[in-house]
Protein backbone atom coordinates (compact mmCIF):
# COMPACT_ATOMS: atom_id res chain seq x y z
CA UNK A 1 0.00 0.00 0.00
CA UNK A 2 1.40 3.40 -0.96
CA UNK A 3 1.95 6.21 1.54
CA UNK A 4 -0.88 8.24 0.00
CA UNK A 5 -3.28 5.29 0.17
CA UNK A 6 -2.36 4.76 3.81
CA UNK A 7 -3.03 8.42 4.60
CA UNK A 8 -6.39 8.27 2.82
CA UNK A 9 -7.42 5.10 4.63
CA UNK A 10 -6.38 6.41 8.06
CA UNK A 11 -8.10 9.73 7.46
CA UNK A 12 -11.36 8.12 6.47
CA UNK A 13 -11.17 5.64 9.33
CA UNK A 14 -11.29 8.65 11.63
CA UNK A 15 -13.75 10.75 9.64
CA UNK A 16 -16.27 8.13 8.49
CA UNK A 17 -17.94 7.58 11.89
CA UNK A 18 -18.40 11.36 12.23
CA UNK A 19 -19.93 11.65 8.75
CA UNK A 20 -22.26 8.73 9.25
CA UNK A 21 -23.30 10.03 12.66
CA UNK A 22 -24.66 13.22 11.03
CA UNK A 23 -27.58 11.30 9.62
CA UNK A 24 -26.38 10.97 6.00
CA UNK A 25 -27.67 7.48 5.49
CA UNK A 26 -30.17 7.95 2.68
CA UNK A 27 -29.07 7.89 -0.94
CA UNK A 28 -28.67 11.42 -2.29
CA UNK A 29 -28.81 10.54 -5.97
CA UNK A 30 -32.02 9.32 -7.56
CA UNK A 31 -32.11 5.55 -7.93
CA UNK A 32 -30.22 4.38 -11.04
CA UNK A 33 -32.41 3.52 -14.00
CA UNK A 34 -32.81 -0.14 -14.82
CA UNK A 35 -34.10 -1.83 -17.96
CA UNK A 36 -37.64 -3.15 -17.73
CA UNK A 37 -36.46 -6.65 -18.56
CA UNK A 38 -33.95 -6.82 -15.70
CA UNK A 39 -35.50 -5.38 -12.55
CA UNK A 40 -33.26 -5.49 -9.52
CA UNK A 41 -34.17 -7.57 -6.49
CA UNK A 42 -32.15 -8.08 -3.30
CA UNK A 43 -31.53 -11.69 -4.28
CA UNK A 44 -30.36 -10.81 -7.78
CA UNK A 45 -28.01 -8.16 -6.40
CA UNK A 46 -26.57 -10.67 -3.91
CA UNK A 47 -26.13 -13.27 -6.65
CA UNK A 48 -24.40 -10.71 -8.84
CA UNK A 49 -22.14 -9.75 -5.96
CA UNK A 50 -21.06 -13.38 -5.51
CA UNK A 51 -20.39 -13.73 -9.24
CA UNK A 52 -18.51 -10.40 -9.43
CA UNK A 53 -16.09 -11.48 -6.70
CA UNK A 54 -15.76 -15.14 -7.72
CA UNK A 55 -12.44 -16.00 -9.38
CA UNK A 56 -14.02 -19.27 -10.52
CA UNK A 57 -15.81 -17.26 -13.22
CA UNK A 58 -12.52 -17.24 -15.15
CA UNK A 59 -11.38 -20.36 -16.99
CA UNK A 60 -8.14 -20.42 -14.98
CA UNK A 61 -9.98 -19.91 -11.65
CA UNK A 62 -7.63 -17.00 -10.97
CA UNK A 63 -9.38 -13.77 -12.02
CA UNK A 64 -12.69 -12.26 -10.89
CA UNK A 65 -14.40 -9.12 -12.13
CA UNK A 66 -13.34 -7.62 -8.81
CA UNK A 67 -9.68 -8.45 -9.42
CA UNK A 68 -9.46 -5.40 -11.69
CA UNK A 69 -12.10 -3.32 -9.87
CA UNK A 70 -11.26 -2.89 -6.19
CA UNK A 71 -13.31 -0.49 -4.12
CA UNK A 72 -10.36 0.61 -1.99
CA UNK A 73 -8.86 1.80 -5.29
CA UNK A 74 -12.03 3.64 -6.23
CA UNK A 75 -13.15 0.79 -8.50
CA UNK A 76 -9.89 0.77 -10.46
CA UNK A 77 -7.06 -1.78 -10.43
CA UNK A 78 -4.55 -1.34 -7.59
CA UNK A 79 -1.90 -3.31 -9.51
CA UNK A 80 0.07 -0.53 -11.19
CA UNK A 81 3.18 -2.45 -12.26
CA UNK A 82 1.60 -4.30 -15.19
CA UNK A 83 2.42 -2.87 -18.61
CA UNK A 84 1.02 -3.30 -22.10
CA UNK A 85 3.60 -2.37 -24.76
CA UNK A 86 1.18 -0.12 -26.62
CA UNK A 87 0.71 0.26 -30.35
CA UNK A 88 4.38 -0.29 -31.22
CA UNK A 89 4.44 -3.67 -29.44
CA UNK A 90 7.74 -2.77 -27.78
CA UNK A 91 8.10 -2.63 -24.00
CA UNK A 92 9.86 0.36 -22.48
CA UNK A 93 8.80 2.98 -25.04
CA UNK A 94 6.70 6.13 -24.69
CA UNK A 95 3.41 4.51 -25.71
CA UNK A 96 3.42 1.86 -22.97
CA UNK A 97 0.16 1.55 -21.02
CA UNK A 98 -0.50 0.71 -17.37
CA UNK A 99 -3.13 -2.01 -17.69
CA UNK A 100 -4.58 -4.95 -15.81
CA UNK A 101 -2.99 -8.41 -15.90
CA UNK A 102 -5.39 -11.19 -16.79
CA UNK A 103 -4.60 -14.77 -17.77
CA UNK A 104 -1.92 -16.54 -19.76
CA UNK A 105 -3.21 -17.41 -23.22
CA UNK A 106 -4.43 -20.99 -22.93
CA UNK A 107 -6.74 -23.54 -24.51
CA UNK A 108 -9.75 -25.35 -23.09
CA UNK A 109 -7.56 -28.09 -21.60
CA UNK A 110 -5.54 -25.51 -19.63
CA UNK A 111 -2.41 -25.87 -21.80
CA UNK A 112 -0.60 -22.60 -22.33
CA UNK A 113 -0.37 -21.04 -25.79
CA UNK A 114 2.15 -18.47 -26.92
CA UNK A 115 0.97 -14.88 -27.29
CA UNK A 116 2.70 -12.58 -29.77
CA UNK A 117 3.23 -9.83 -27.18
CA UNK A 118 3.31 -11.58 -23.81
CA UNK A 119 4.61 -15.06 -24.58
CA UNK A 120 3.34 -17.26 -21.75
CA UNK A 121 3.08 -14.46 -19.21
CA UNK A 122 -0.34 -13.08 -18.21
CA UNK A 123 -1.71 -10.77 -20.87
CA UNK A 124 -2.24 -7.13 -19.87
CA UNK A 125 -5.15 -4.99 -21.03
CA UNK A 126 -4.31 -2.16 -23.47
CA UNK A 127 -6.21 0.38 -21.35
CA UNK A 128 -6.47 1.07 -17.63
CA UNK A 129 -9.59 -0.39 -16.02
CA UNK A 130 -12.31 2.24 -15.46
CA UNK A 131 -14.45 2.20 -12.34
CA UNK A 132 -17.92 0.62 -12.30
CA UNK A 133 -18.96 2.82 -9.37
CA UNK A 134 -21.86 5.06 -10.49
CA UNK A 135 -21.66 3.47 -13.94
CA UNK A 136 -25.37 2.67 -13.59
CA UNK A 137 -26.18 6.24 -14.61
CA UNK A 138 -24.43 6.01 -17.98
CA UNK A 139 -25.78 4.79 -21.29
CA UNK A 140 -22.38 3.85 -22.78
CA UNK A 141 -19.50 2.13 -21.01
CA UNK A 142 -15.79 1.36 -21.47
CA UNK A 143 -13.37 4.14 -22.34
CA UNK A 144 -14.59 4.17 -25.93
CA UNK A 145 -18.30 3.64 -25.17
CA UNK A 146 -18.53 0.41 -27.13
CA UNK A 147 -20.96 -1.06 -24.57
CA UNK A 148 -24.17 0.71 -25.58
CA UNK A 149 -27.58 0.30 -23.96
CA UNK A 150 -29.11 -2.29 -26.30
CA UNK A 151 -28.41 -5.79 -25.02
CA UNK A 152 -28.40 -8.85 -27.24
CA UNK A 153 -28.32 -12.37 -25.86
CA UNK A 154 -24.71 -13.58 -26.27
CA UNK A 155 -25.87 -16.97 -27.57
CA UNK A 156 -28.79 -16.11 -29.87
CA UNK A 157 -27.84 -12.49 -30.69
CA UNK A 158 -31.48 -11.55 -30.26
CA UNK A 159 -32.32 -8.19 -28.70
CA UNK A 160 -33.40 -8.84 -25.13
CA UNK A 161 -33.22 -5.34 -23.65
CA UNK A 162 -33.97 -2.51 -26.08
CA UNK A 163 -32.59 0.27 -23.88
CA UNK A 164 -30.90 1.02 -20.58
CA UNK A 165 -28.64 -2.03 -20.71
CA UNK A 166 -25.10 -0.63 -20.90
CA UNK A 167 -24.17 -2.52 -17.73
CA UNK A 168 -25.40 -5.80 -19.19
CA UNK A 169 -23.29 -5.22 -22.31
CA UNK A 170 -20.25 -4.34 -20.24
CA UNK A 171 -20.63 -7.40 -18.01
CA UNK A 172 -20.83 -9.68 -21.05
CA UNK A 173 -17.32 -8.86 -22.26
CA UNK A 174 -14.50 -9.77 -19.83
CA UNK A 175 -15.54 -13.36 -18.93
CA UNK A 176 -15.10 -14.47 -22.57
CA UNK A 177 -12.09 -12.26 -23.35
CA UNK A 178 -9.00 -14.46 -23.72
CA UNK A 179 -6.77 -11.74 -22.31
CA UNK A 180 -8.85 -11.01 -19.23
CA UNK A 181 -10.62 -14.14 -17.96
CA UNK A 182 -11.03 -16.72 -20.68
CA UNK A 183 -9.38 -19.55 -22.56
CA UNK A 184 -9.22 -19.30 -26.35
CA UNK A 185 -12.64 -19.98 -27.85
CA UNK A 186 -14.54 -19.94 -24.56
CA UNK A 187 -18.22 -19.07 -24.96
CA UNK A 188 -20.93 -17.96 -22.60
CA UNK A 189 -22.48 -21.39 -23.02
CA UNK A 190 -19.24 -22.88 -21.65
CA UNK A 191 -19.45 -20.58 -18.63
CA UNK A 192 -23.09 -21.43 -17.99
CA UNK A 193 -22.29 -25.15 -18.18
CA UNK A 194 -19.35 -24.81 -15.79
CA UNK A 195 -21.04 -22.77 -13.09
CA UNK A 196 -23.99 -24.79 -11.69
CA UNK A 197 -22.15 -27.27 -9.48
CA UNK A 198 -19.50 -24.87 -8.22
CA UNK A 199 -19.42 -23.79 -4.60
CA UNK A 200 -19.96 -20.01 -4.70
CA UNK A 201 -16.88 -18.06 -3.65
CA UNK A 202 -14.97 -21.25 -2.87
CA UNK A 203 -11.69 -19.39 -3.31
CA UNK A 204 -12.65 -16.32 -1.27
CA UNK A 205 -12.25 -15.58 2.41
CA UNK A 206 -13.81 -12.99 4.72
CA UNK A 207 -17.10 -13.17 2.84
CA UNK A 208 -19.43 -10.43 4.20
CA UNK A 209 -21.97 -11.86 6.61
CA UNK A 210 -25.04 -10.90 4.55
CA UNK A 211 -23.57 -12.51 1.45
CA UNK A 212 -22.59 -15.61 3.40
CA UNK A 213 -26.15 -15.89 4.71
CA UNK A 214 -27.49 -15.60 1.16
CA UNK A 215 -25.21 -18.38 -0.11
CA UNK A 216 -25.92 -20.60 2.91
CA UNK A 217 -24.01 -23.62 1.59
CA UNK A 218 -25.86 -23.74 -1.72
CA UNK A 219 -24.46 -24.36 -5.20
CA UNK A 220 -24.84 -21.80 -7.94
CA UNK A 221 -27.59 -23.94 -9.48
CA UNK A 222 -29.58 -23.65 -6.26
CA UNK A 223 -28.95 -19.90 -5.96
CA UNK A 224 -30.10 -19.26 -9.52
CA UNK A 225 -33.31 -21.19 -8.89
CA UNK A 226 -33.87 -19.25 -5.68
CA UNK A 227 -33.32 -15.86 -7.35
CA UNK A 228 -35.08 -16.43 -10.67
CA UNK A 229 -37.83 -18.75 -9.48
CA UNK A 230 -37.08 -21.52 -11.96
CA UNK A 231 -34.13 -23.82 -12.53
CA UNK A 232 -31.41 -22.93 -14.98
CA UNK A 233 -28.02 -21.20 -15.07
CA UNK A 234 -27.98 -19.35 -18.39
CA UNK A 235 -25.63 -16.75 -19.86
CA UNK A 236 -28.39 -14.14 -19.75
CA UNK A 237 -29.15 -14.80 -16.08
CA UNK A 238 -25.46 -14.60 -15.13
CA UNK A 239 -25.03 -11.28 -16.94
CA UNK A 240 -28.29 -9.85 -15.56
CA UNK A 241 -27.22 -10.62 -11.98
CA UNK A 242 -23.79 -9.01 -12.38
CA UNK A 243 -25.41 -5.91 -13.90
CA UNK A 244 -27.93 -5.74 -11.03
CA UNK A 245 -25.08 -5.78 -8.52
CA UNK A 246 -23.29 -2.98 -10.33
CA UNK A 247 -26.47 -0.88 -10.24
CA UNK A 248 -26.26 -1.03 -6.44
CA UNK A 249 -22.80 0.59 -6.49
CA UNK A 250 -23.89 4.18 -5.99
CA UNK A 251 -21.36 6.52 -4.39
CA UNK A 252 -23.02 9.73 -3.21
CA UNK A 253 -21.94 10.30 0.40
CA UNK A 254 -18.64 12.16 0.02
CA UNK A 255 -18.06 15.47 1.81
CA UNK A 256 -18.76 17.13 -1.54
CA UNK A 257 -22.14 15.42 -1.80
CA UNK A 258 -22.94 16.40 1.76
CA UNK A 259 -22.05 20.01 0.95
CA UNK A 260 -24.78 20.05 -1.71
CA UNK A 261 -27.43 19.31 0.91
CA UNK A 262 -25.98 21.61 3.56
CA UNK A 263 -24.23 18.97 5.66
CA UNK A 264 -20.60 19.86 4.96
CA UNK A 265 -18.69 23.14 4.82
CA UNK A 266 -15.57 23.31 2.68
CA UNK A 267 -12.34 24.45 4.28
CA UNK A 268 -10.94 27.69 2.82
CA UNK A 269 -8.44 25.71 0.73
CA UNK A 270 -11.07 23.27 -0.53
CA UNK A 271 -13.38 26.16 -1.41
CA UNK A 272 -10.66 27.93 -3.40
CA UNK A 273 -10.02 24.68 -5.23
CA UNK A 274 -13.75 24.27 -5.88
CA UNK A 275 -13.99 27.75 -7.39
CA UNK A 276 -10.98 27.14 -9.63
CA UNK A 277 -12.33 23.75 -10.65
CA UNK A 278 -15.72 25.26 -11.52
CA UNK A 279 -14.04 27.92 -13.63
CA UNK A 280 -11.81 25.56 -15.62
CA UNK A 281 -13.06 21.98 -15.44
CA UNK A 282 -16.86 21.93 -15.21
CA UNK A 283 -17.37 22.18 -18.98
CA UNK A 284 -16.32 18.55 -19.19
CA UNK A 285 -16.84 17.19 -15.68
CA UNK A 286 -20.49 18.10 -15.44
CA UNK A 287 -21.27 15.18 -13.14
CA UNK A 288 -20.55 17.18 -10.00
CA UNK A 289 -22.82 19.96 -8.75
CA UNK A 290 -25.34 19.40 -11.53
CA UNK A 291 -25.81 15.79 -10.48
CA UNK A 292 -28.20 16.56 -7.62
CA UNK A 293 -30.25 19.00 -9.68
CA UNK A 294 -30.83 17.02 -12.87
CA UNK A 295 -34.38 15.84 -13.45
CA UNK A 296 -33.63 12.71 -15.46
CA UNK A 297 -31.78 9.72 -14.03
CA UNK A 298 -28.65 10.13 -16.17
CA UNK A 299 -25.39 11.85 -15.46
CA UNK A 300 -24.37 14.52 -17.95
CA UNK A 301 -20.86 13.05 -17.90
CA UNK A 302 -20.80 10.60 -20.75
CA UNK A 303 -19.34 12.72 -23.47
CA UNK A 304 -15.99 12.03 -25.12
CA UNK A 305 -12.96 14.30 -25.42
CA UNK A 306 -9.48 14.19 -26.88
CA UNK A 307 -7.47 15.96 -24.21
CA UNK A 308 -4.10 15.19 -25.83
CA UNK A 309 -2.75 12.34 -23.69
CA UNK A 310 -1.00 10.56 -26.59
CA UNK A 311 -1.11 10.74 -30.42
CA UNK A 312 -4.43 9.25 -31.50
CA UNK A 313 -2.76 6.90 -33.98
CA UNK A 314 -1.65 4.83 -30.95
CA UNK A 315 -5.23 4.35 -29.73
CA UNK A 316 -8.05 5.93 -31.77
CA UNK A 317 -10.46 5.57 -28.84
CA UNK A 318 -14.05 6.50 -29.70
CA UNK A 319 -13.24 6.39 -33.44
CA UNK A 320 -13.03 2.60 -33.20
CA UNK A 321 -16.74 2.57 -32.35
CA UNK A 322 -18.16 5.37 -34.52
CA UNK A 323 -15.68 5.45 -37.44
CA UNK A 324 -16.09 9.24 -37.33
CA UNK A 325 -12.74 10.92 -38.00
CA UNK A 326 -13.43 13.73 -35.55
CA UNK A 327 -13.76 11.11 -32.79
CA UNK A 328 -10.10 10.07 -33.23
CA UNK A 329 -8.35 10.05 -29.87
CA UNK A 330 -11.50 10.79 -27.89
CA UNK A 331 -12.17 8.89 -24.67
CA UNK A 332 -15.01 8.97 -22.18
CA UNK A 333 -14.83 11.76 -19.62
CA UNK A 334 -14.82 9.87 -16.31
CA UNK A 335 -16.82 10.84 -13.27
CA UNK A 336 -14.65 12.21 -10.49
CA UNK A 337 -16.11 10.74 -7.33
CA UNK A 338 -13.41 8.77 -5.48
CA UNK A 339 -10.87 10.01 -8.01
CA UNK A 340 -8.07 10.29 -5.44
CA UNK A 341 -8.20 6.51 -5.02
CA UNK A 342 -7.88 5.71 -8.72
CA UNK A 343 -4.24 6.52 -9.49
CA UNK A 344 -2.58 6.33 -11.98
CA UNK A 345 -4.76 8.42 -14.27
CA UNK A 346 -6.09 8.61 -17.83
CA UNK A 347 -6.92 5.67 -20.08
CA UNK A 348 -3.24 4.69 -20.26
CA UNK A 349 -2.30 5.31 -16.62
CA UNK A 350 0.32 7.84 -17.69
CA UNK A 351 -0.06 10.34 -14.82
CA UNK A 352 0.84 9.08 -11.37
CA UNK A 353 -0.89 11.61 -9.09
CA UNK A 354 -3.67 14.17 -9.08
CA UNK A 355 -1.03 16.89 -9.02
CA UNK A 356 0.47 15.38 -12.17
CA UNK A 357 -2.96 15.45 -13.81
CA UNK A 358 -3.41 19.14 -13.02
CA UNK A 359 0.10 19.84 -14.33
CA UNK A 360 -0.88 17.99 -17.53
CA UNK A 361 -3.81 20.37 -18.05
CA UNK A 362 -1.74 23.40 -17.04
CA UNK A 363 0.74 22.70 -19.87
CA UNK A 364 -2.01 22.06 -22.40
CA UNK A 365 -1.64 18.30 -22.67
CA UNK A 366 1.00 16.28 -24.50
CA UNK A 367 -0.20 16.38 -28.11
CA UNK A 368 -2.44 18.86 -29.89
CA UNK A 369 -3.63 17.01 -33.02
CA UNK A 370 -7.44 16.83 -32.93
CA UNK A 371 -7.27 18.04 -29.33
CA UNK A 372 -10.39 19.47 -27.76
CA UNK A 373 -10.26 23.31 -27.89
CA UNK A 374 -11.49 23.51 -24.30
CA UNK A 375 -7.99 22.46 -23.23
CA UNK A 376 -6.69 25.79 -24.50
CA UNK A 377 -8.87 27.60 -21.95
CA UNK A 378 -6.90 25.92 -19.18
CA UNK A 379 -3.41 26.47 -20.61
CA UNK A 380 -1.46 28.79 -18.31
CA UNK A 381 -4.49 29.45 -16.08
CA UNK A 382 -3.38 27.38 -13.07
CA UNK A 383 -0.90 28.75 -10.55
CA UNK A 384 1.12 26.62 -8.09
CA UNK A 385 -1.33 27.52 -5.32
CA UNK A 386 -4.25 26.66 -7.57
CA UNK A 387 -2.78 23.20 -8.07
CA UNK A 388 -2.71 22.33 -4.36
CA UNK A 389 -6.12 23.92 -3.76
CA UNK A 390 -7.67 21.90 -6.57
CA UNK A 391 -6.21 18.67 -5.23
CA UNK A 392 -7.67 19.50 -1.81
CA UNK A 393 -11.08 19.97 -3.45
CA UNK A 394 -10.84 16.74 -5.44
CA UNK A 395 -10.20 14.85 -2.22
CA UNK A 396 -13.62 15.94 -0.95
CA UNK A 397 -15.10 13.66 -3.63
CA UNK A 398 -14.11 10.49 -1.75
CA UNK A 399 -17.00 8.53 -0.27
CA UNK A 400 -15.95 7.05 3.12
CA UNK A 401 -17.93 3.89 2.38
CA UNK A 402 -15.78 3.27 -0.71
CA UNK A 403 -12.37 3.75 0.85
CA UNK A 404 -13.37 1.74 3.93
CA UNK A 405 -15.22 -0.88 1.85
CA UNK A 406 -18.44 -0.57 3.78
CA UNK A 407 -21.85 -1.57 2.34
CA UNK A 408 -22.66 -1.53 -0.50
CA UNK A 409 -18.90 -1.58 -1.10
CA UNK A 410 -18.11 -4.44 1.26
CA UNK A 411 -16.58 -7.46 -0.42
CA UNK A 412 -14.82 -10.81 0.10
CA UNK A 413 -11.06 -11.15 0.16
CA UNK A 414 -9.91 -12.59 -3.14
CA UNK A 415 -7.73 -15.68 -3.33
CA UNK A 416 -5.19 -13.55 -5.22
CA UNK A 417 -4.84 -11.31 -2.15
CA UNK A 418 -3.94 -14.16 0.20
CA UNK A 419 -0.95 -16.29 1.11
CA UNK A 420 -2.51 -19.12 -0.92
CA UNK A 421 -1.15 -17.67 -4.17
CA UNK A 422 1.63 -19.85 -5.68
CA UNK A 423 5.17 -18.61 -5.17
CA UNK A 424 8.40 -18.83 -7.12
CA UNK A 425 11.78 -18.54 -5.47
CA UNK A 426 15.46 -19.22 -5.93
CA UNK A 427 17.72 -19.12 -8.97
CA UNK A 428 17.88 -21.62 -11.76
CA UNK A 429 20.89 -22.78 -13.75
CA UNK A 430 21.56 -21.49 -17.26
CA UNK A 431 21.89 -23.55 -20.39
CA UNK A 432 22.23 -22.69 -24.09
CA UNK A 433 22.65 -19.00 -24.79
CA UNK A 434 23.13 -18.24 -21.11
CA UNK A 435 19.36 -18.45 -20.57
CA UNK A 436 18.02 -19.53 -17.19
CA UNK A 437 14.60 -21.22 -17.38
CA UNK A 438 11.83 -19.38 -15.53
CA UNK A 439 9.13 -21.26 -13.62
CA UNK A 440 5.62 -19.78 -13.74
CA UNK A 441 2.71 -20.60 -11.43
CA UNK A 442 -0.42 -18.45 -11.11
CA UNK A 443 -3.39 -20.75 -10.57
CA UNK A 444 -5.06 -21.75 -7.28
CA UNK A 445 -4.23 -24.97 -5.47
CA UNK A 446 -7.85 -25.40 -4.39
CA UNK A 447 -8.40 -29.06 -3.55
CA UNK A 448 -10.73 -30.47 -6.18
CA UNK A 449 -9.59 -27.95 -8.82
CA UNK A 450 -9.85 -29.95 -12.08
CA UNK A 451 -7.22 -27.93 -13.94
CA UNK A 452 -4.10 -26.38 -12.45
CA UNK A 453 -1.39 -25.37 -14.89
CA UNK A 454 2.24 -24.55 -14.15
CA UNK A 455 4.77 -23.64 -16.79
CA UNK A 456 8.28 -22.67 -17.78
CA UNK A 457 9.64 -20.24 -20.37
CA UNK A 458 12.98 -18.73 -21.44
CA UNK A 459 14.12 -22.09 -22.78
CA UNK A 460 15.04 -23.52 -26.15
CA UNK A 461 12.20 -24.92 -28.31
CA UNK A 462 11.98 -28.66 -28.96
CA UNK A 463 13.76 -29.50 -25.73
CA UNK A 464 12.62 -32.33 -23.48
CA UNK A 465 11.28 -30.99 -20.19
CA UNK A 466 10.25 -32.62 -16.94
CA UNK A 467 9.50 -31.57 -13.38
CA UNK A 468 10.95 -32.75 -10.10
CA UNK A 469 8.36 -32.57 -7.30
CA UNK A 470 8.46 -32.65 -3.53
CA UNK A 471 6.20 -31.85 -0.59
CA UNK A 472 9.09 -30.11 1.13
CA UNK A 473 11.43 -27.34 0.03
CA UNK A 474 14.98 -26.39 0.78
CA UNK A 475 15.09 -22.60 0.79
CA UNK A 476 18.88 -22.70 1.04
CA UNK A 477 19.61 -24.75 -2.07
CA UNK A 478 21.77 -27.82 -2.24
CA UNK A 479 24.29 -27.90 -5.07
CA UNK A 480 23.77 -31.12 -7.02
CA UNK A 481 25.90 -31.73 -10.12
CA UNK A 482 26.17 -28.00 -10.81
CA UNK A 483 22.49 -27.17 -10.16
CA UNK A 484 20.79 -25.31 -7.34
CA UNK A 485 18.24 -27.80 -5.99
CA UNK A 486 15.48 -26.26 -3.88
CA UNK A 487 13.69 -29.52 -3.15
CA UNK A 488 14.26 -31.31 0.13
CA UNK A 489 15.03 -34.56 -1.71
CA UNK A 490 12.76 -36.36 0.72
CA UNK A 491 10.99 -39.64 0.26
CA UNK A 492 8.12 -37.66 -1.27
CA UNK A 493 10.19 -36.58 -4.26
CA UNK A 494 8.90 -37.60 -7.73
CA UNK A 495 9.23 -36.57 -11.37
CA UNK A 496 6.79 -35.86 -14.20
CA UNK A 497 7.79 -36.05 -17.86
CA UNK A 498 6.18 -33.20 -19.80
CA UNK A 499 7.55 -33.64 -23.30
CA UNK A 500 9.11 -31.29 -25.82
CA UNK A 501 8.98 -27.55 -25.31
CA UNK A 502 7.04 -25.47 -27.82
CA UNK A 503 7.79 -22.11 -29.41
CA UNK A 504 10.10 -20.89 -32.13
CA UNK A 505 13.38 -19.01 -32.09
CA UNK A 506 16.30 -19.11 -29.66
CA UNK A 507 15.15 -18.76 -26.07
CA UNK A 508 11.46 -18.54 -26.97
CA UNK A 509 10.57 -22.07 -25.96
CA UNK A 510 8.05 -22.90 -23.25
CA UNK A 511 6.20 -25.82 -21.71
CA UNK A 512 3.23 -26.27 -19.41
CA UNK A 513 1.73 -29.07 -17.40
CA UNK A 514 -1.94 -29.24 -16.42
CA UNK A 515 -3.10 -31.54 -13.63
CA UNK A 516 -6.07 -31.98 -11.31
CA UNK A 517 -6.03 -31.82 -7.54
CA UNK A 518 -7.83 -34.41 -5.41
CA UNK A 519 -10.68 -33.12 -3.23
CA UNK A 520 -9.15 -34.87 -0.21
CA UNK A 521 -9.07 -32.44 2.77
CA UNK A 522 -6.10 -34.35 4.20
CA UNK A 523 -3.87 -32.41 1.79
CA UNK A 524 -5.04 -29.01 3.04
CA UNK A 525 -2.09 -26.91 4.18
CA UNK A 526 0.48 -28.89 2.20
CA UNK A 527 2.51 -27.30 -0.60
CA UNK A 528 3.59 -28.90 -3.85
CA UNK A 529 7.11 -27.75 -4.63
CA UNK A 530 8.84 -28.28 -7.94
CA UNK A 531 11.61 -27.38 -10.35
CA UNK A 532 11.75 -27.71 -14.10
CA UNK A 533 14.64 -29.61 -15.65
CA UNK A 534 15.40 -29.38 -19.36
CA UNK A 535 17.73 -31.50 -21.42
CA UNK A 536 20.41 -29.06 -22.57
CA UNK A 537 23.89 -30.06 -23.69
CA UNK A 538 25.23 -26.64 -22.68
CA UNK A 539 24.05 -26.86 -19.08
CA UNK A 540 25.75 -28.63 -16.18
CA UNK A 541 25.72 -32.40 -16.75
CA UNK A 542 23.52 -31.89 -19.80
CA UNK A 543 20.63 -30.03 -18.15
CA UNK A 544 19.43 -26.53 -17.40
CA UNK A 545 17.09 -25.96 -14.45
CA UNK A 546 14.55 -23.38 -13.40
CA UNK A 547 13.98 -21.59 -10.16
CA UNK A 548 11.54 -23.34 -7.82
CA UNK A 549 7.78 -22.95 -7.44
CA UNK A 550 5.35 -23.80 -4.67
CA UNK A 551 1.60 -24.38 -5.02
CA UNK A 552 -0.15 -24.25 -1.66
CA UNK A 553 -3.08 -26.67 -1.31
CA UNK A 554 -6.18 -25.44 0.48
CA UNK A 555 -9.93 -26.05 0.70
Amino acid sequence: MSYNSLVIRRTWTLVAPVLLATGLSAQIFPAPPEPAGNPSTPGKVALGKALFWDEQLSSSRSVACGTCHRWDSGGADPRTDSVHPGADGVFGTADDVVGSPGVVRHDASGAWLEDALFGVQPKVTPRKSPSPINAAYLTELFWDGRADDVFRDPVTNQVVLASGAALENQAAGPPVDEGEMSHVGRSWTDIANDLPNLTPLALATNVPAALQTFINGQTYAQLFQQVYGTAGVTPQRIIFAIAAYQRALVSDQSPFDRSLVGQYTFTPQENLGRLQFNALCRNCHTDLEASVRFTGPTFPTGRYRNIGVRPFAEDPGRFNVTQVVLDSGKFKVPGLRNVELRAPYFHNGSEATLLDVIDFYARGGNTNVNQDPLIFNILGAISPNDRTNMVAFLRTLTDPRVVNQQPPFDRPTLWSETANVPTTFGTGTAGTGGLTPRANAWEPGLLGNPKVTIGVDRVQPSTFAFIAWDLFANQAPTAVLGHNVYLAQSGAMATSGVGLTQGSGPGNGFASLTFSLPPDPAFAGATLFGQWLLVDANGPVGFSSSNAFGVKLFQ
